[in-house]
């Protein structure tokens, strides 16, 4: 009588199996963790940029379509040129750049260190405005500040905001008024309150956008720097160019290191909060061509 033999798997191999399948499912999972982190980190660098072409078209849009003024003009209306002839002469000597773009910074403390960073900002076209808050307020998470915001009516919730504002009131209302450094003038330079605001204010248009604010990547200004504005003699149309820092909001992003500008993600998990993190720095140059008023 012939004895049947019964085969089968030793427990060595089983274990051996199941070794090999399990490090064949991490190394899918870690792929596709990998695959995952790199797809998303690309979407959100072009959002980023696209977003930024967006603002860029709207802003040269704002610009071209802006009444052509003079520096003595814009100047003039803020300050008297008989009674502030001090302030009136600077604003001149400035181009009236303090009458298109203003920006508050304030000590922020970021992964420790205390540093001088923008909080928020306000830059007039002459058509419209645009003010905006900037991360290092709105990020309660990775930044600890005593800023505060800039206010819109009440509301200071908001990350970059487009506003109908034709006698760039936005800008010239956080002037100072009194006279300060100068006898019998005023002086030329921003009001020391680090709140834009402009509650109370009639001559500002209701209608607003918040250009960042439906953004699917949760983006935010870190800087919007505006150099000093040209304008033609003749034409009196005006040049302006300047740049600005677009990103993530979340990242815990520092614009002022060297190398890397994002925090590292934590170590306790396998986490895709770094590749989250997004940041580029976008030039733009702009001529208003004077074409359009109040009433147009």
């Amino acid at each position: 009588m012939i004895k049947k033999i019964k085969k089968g798997f030793t427990l060595i191999e089983l274990a051996l199996a199941i070794t090999f399948i399990t490090v064949l499912l991490l190394t899918i999972g870690w792929l596709t963790i990998h695959i995952t982190t790199v797809y998303e980190k690309g979407l959100t660098i072009k959002a980023v940029s696209s977003t930024a072409k967006e603002i860029i078209d709207d802003v040269s849009r704002a610009i071209s379509t802006s009444p052509a003024r003079t520096t003595d003009s814009l100047c003039a209306e803020v300050y008297n040129p008989t009674s502030q002839q001090k302030a009136y002469d600077d604003c001149k000597k400035d181009n009236a750049r303090k009458l298109s773009y203003q920006q508050r910074y304030a000590t922020v403390k970021i992964k420790g260190e205390e540093k001088q960073v923008p909080i928020n900002g306000v830059f007039c076209t002459g058509r419209y405005s645009y003010i905006w808050n900037t991360a290092y307020v709105l990020n309660k998470v990775d930044y600890e500040t005593v800023a505060q915001p800039a206010t819109f009516n009440g509301n200071n919730n908001f990350r970059l905001l487009k506003v109908s504002d034709f006698n760039r009131y936005l800008c010239s209302q956080h002037m100072v008024d009194t006279a300060y450094l100068y006898d019998s003038s005023s002086t030329y330079k921003h009001t020391s309150n680090q709140v834009l605001t402009t509650t109370g204010n009639t001559e500002i248009g209701v209608s607003t956008i918040d250009l960042l604010r439906s953004s699917e990547n949760d983006l935010a200004l870190y800087d919007l720097t505006l150099y000093a504005p040209t304008v033609h003699e003749i034409t009196s149309s005006g040049y302006y160019s300047g740049s600005f820092i677009l990103a993530t909001l979340r990242g815990g992003i520092d614009i002022n290191s060297t190398g890397n500008f994002c925090s590292d993600p934590p170590e306790e998990s396998l986490s895709t909060d770094f590749t989250y993190c997004a940041v580029n720095k976008f030039n733009f140059a702009m001529r208003s061509s004077g074409e359009k008023t109040r009433n147009d």
